[in-house]
């Protein structure tokens, strides 16, 4: 699980001259060997099932061994596109755009329906889950349809998902590279606005619908928050007043989550706000996607209560004697997990000492974008350590049975993760969502304001 790599040399130096740098110093930090090693993982997690199952495709999110199979979950795929696009070369430029393209495609084709949604997951490749169970088709199958969800079924369509989806495809337009993935972002929005608008107290948006189309009723604020972004640039790329409308509709919900001294995660009911449990991106995501509107104190909650060191010592943990590894994890509750249980049945049982490698990264991110009294010098330690997890831990060695070589890509958690929410957790196998997010944040980029000047 765990190589002997060392750190990359001159990792911290170079990050805190150059990780919120324009000009000159932008470059140089692209160029960055732990940003390039980060690249390298995107394209072995695009490629996995490429040439054989078509151009047309969205990258394996996991490794092998984390045994999601050949399931690509959107919000990965359009992370990845905005990291690709704030890398800016022509190589990733176009890998952006095929992702873009993927995605315009899943909303023409998928085998439902024809409303602009976005699916939570797609199957890319073909997969024999040992349970009997073979899927022998790719991202296109050969009827033309997309393969919607997964070997799990995640195949409802999530708000967030939406909102994430649709920056990508702006940021693509913008870029120039074709109308139509304005016309693509358009539709996601048209679709949360009509299937999860909510007239409840609170107001807002909610969280989606379930993979049987049925509503889900709960609130978010991390959801709103990303929402609140995307609406407001849909306002300036169609120059129509009702987006702006809608992104003021979102983003009341989140100022209304509001506690004193963090966010709450959301509202179950959409009348009483759920103070508990208290995420990480309930306060990360709203500083960047918010900016000058959000609170920003949240941010201390985090650096104070939700960080966390995971050690060899720790219940279930992966790490082996004498390593340690710190960060902040998902949620207070992920804390308080029962370690005898399964995070999901036949799943791992949880460490609760595990460090959320994505939640470090927007961390990182939120506080360059806050810009206060020791917020950068706290940023680049929390880029370093990054830089070090993506060095030493292996976290799956094959994608697609492909080699997937060591040093490449960030693990989504330093053991096994219970969110503390539902039955769900995060792994210490390589993921595209985690190692985008460092991607991004060691770049300086807000992957929800509107992009900056390419890198030079």
């Amino acid at each position: 699980m765990i190589s002997r790599r060392g750190v990359l040399a001159g990792s911290a130096a170079l990050f805190g001259l150059t990780a919120v740098g324009v000009g000159a110093g932008r470059a140089a930090a692209a160029n960055h060997p732990a940003l390039r090693a980060g690249y390298r993982f995107l394209d072995t997690a695009m490629d996995v099932h490429y040439p054989a199952y078509g151009e047309l495709r969205l990258p394996q999110s996991y490794t092998d061994e984390a045994g999601f199979y050949a399931s690509a979950y959107t919000a990965d795929a359009a992370l990845a596109a905005l990291a690709y696009l704030a890398d800016g070369t022509d190589a990733s430029v176009a890998r952006a755009k095929t992702i873009g393209d993927s995605l315009r495609y899943a909303q023409e084709h998928d085998p439902a329906y024809r409303d602009g949604r976005l699916r939570e997951s797609y199957t890319v490749g073909p997969y024999d889950n040992k349970n009997g169970v073979v899927q022998a088709n790719g991202f296109v199958q050969p009827d033309g349809l997309v393969n919607a969800g997964n070997v799990f079924d995640h195949s409802g369509s999530v708000t967030g998902d939406q909102a994430l989806a649709g920056l990508a495809l702006l940021a693509l337009a913008r870029r120039g590279l074709g109308a139509a993935y304005g016309t693509a972002a358009v539709a996601l929005g048209d679709w949360v606005v009509a299937n999860c608008s909510s007239d409840s107290r609170l107001g807002g948006f909610r969280a989606g619908v379930d993979r049987a189309g049925a509503a889900l009723t709960r609130t978010d604020t991390a959801h709103n928050a990303v929402l609140a972004a995307f609406f407001g640039q849909l306002a300036a790329f169609t120059g129509a007043k009702v987006w702006t409308e809608r992104r003021d509709k979102a983003t009341a919900f989140v100022t209304a989550m509001w506690q004193g001294t963090f966010y709450a995660s959301g509202s179950y009911d959409g009348v009483l706000a759920a103070a508990f449990p208290v995420t990480t991106e309930a306060q990360t995501v709203p500083v960047l996607a918010l900016r000058s509107t959000a609170r920003t104190a949240g941010l201390d909650y985090v650096t104070s209560a939700l960080t966390t060191t995971d050690a060899s010592a720790s219940p279930n943990s992966v790490l082996t004697a004498g390593q340690t590894a710190t960060g902040v994890t998902f949620s207070d509750w992920s804390r308080q997990a029962d370690p005898d249980q399964p995070i999901e049945p036949g799943l791992s049982r949880p460490d609760p000492d595990a460090v959320w490698y994505a939640g470090s990264a927007q961390l990182a991110a939120a506080l360059l974008s806050r810009g206060g009294t020791g917020d950068r010098t706290a940023a680049f330690t929390h880029l370093t350590a990054l830089v070090d997890v993506q060095a030493r831990f292996v976290g799956g060695r094959t994608a697609g049975a492909k080699p997937a070589p060591t040093g490449e890509g960030l693990i989504a958690a330093s053991g096994p993760l219970h969110t503390g929410v539902a039955e769900s957790g995060y792994y210490p196998y390589r993921h595209v969502g985690t190692t985008a997010w460092f991607l991004l944040a060691a770049s300086g980029r807000n992957p929800y304001a509107l992009d900056r000047k390419p890198p030079v």
